[in-house]
Formats: structure tokens, C-alpha cells, sequence
């Protein structure tokens, strides 16, 4: 599977900004999540439970514990549902509730940005 970061309006991958602010030891938890479902179909990282969801319309979470419990949001697609996923925002989950309170919202905004323009995303960036 291929991975894509969400871009925003002014061309900016909000993942790797959002992995970016993450310790070093968290970035590399991020890592080695997103390889492992690289490796993974939907299903499978469905049924494995390294995506939870869908926790909105064709929005998953990705499940990483570190210092904070980083949850990225992202779809399977949308341009491709077979072969890609697409990580649309960084969020944190503190007391069962996503940070930003809007996460989801946002996610489903900006996967529906992507429907309709896929130059709004790039192939995944990976922070160190």
C-alpha cells in the first residue's frame, strides 16, 4: 500500500509539520506504525486493530501509544481504495477524546479536498 500526506491550502504537508512537533521517540513509533500498514490491506489492518474505526465517514485512526497517544486520521484512498491510504491530520487522544475537538471534521473536509483535487496530497513524507 502507498501512503500520502494531506496538503493544505497554502501547499504545507500537515502530517509531517504535525510529526514534526512529536518527540524523537515518538516520531519513531509514528515510523514504525505507518511501515507496518504499508505492509497491510484494508482488512487486514482492520482486523489486526492497527486502524480503529471508521470514527467518521471514511475516517479511520491510527492507533500509537508513546508520551502522548498520537492518533494521525486517515482514509483508505480516496483516489485509489485498493492500493493507498491517505493521512489527512495529526491528533492526540487525551481521556478517550481526540485534540483538536474538530479532528474529525477536519479529516472528512480534507478528504473530500482530495476527491475533488488530488494535487492536495503528496506521496508520505517520513520525519526523523
Amino acid at each position: 500500500m502507498k501512503l500520502y500526506d494531506y496538503l493544505d491550502d497554502h501547499g504545507n504537508n500537515v502530517i509531517a509539520a504535525w510529526t514534526g512537533q512529536q518527540t524523537r521517540r515518538d516520531r519513531a513509533k509514528i515510523i514504525n506504525k505507518l511501515r507496518a500498514l504499508e505492509q497491510m490491506d484494508f482488512d487486514l489492518a482492520r482486523g489486526s486493530k492497527l486502524l480503529q474505526g471508521p470514527i467518521g465517514k471514511h475516517v479511520y485512526k491510527l492507533k500509537i501509544h508513546g508520551e502522548v497517544m498520537m492518533r494521525p486520521l486517515l482514509c483508505r484512498g480516496p483516489i485509489d481504495n485498493d492500493n493507498e491510504y491517505t493521512l489527512l491530520i495529526g491528533a492526540v487522544e487525551i481521556g478517550s477524546v481526540l485534540t483538536p475537538t474538530a479532528a474529525v471534521r477536519q479529516a472528512q473536509a480534507a478528504r473530500e479536498t482530495i476527491i475533488h483535487d488530488p494535487n492536495r496530497r503528496c506521496g508520505h513524507v517520513q520525519v526523523t
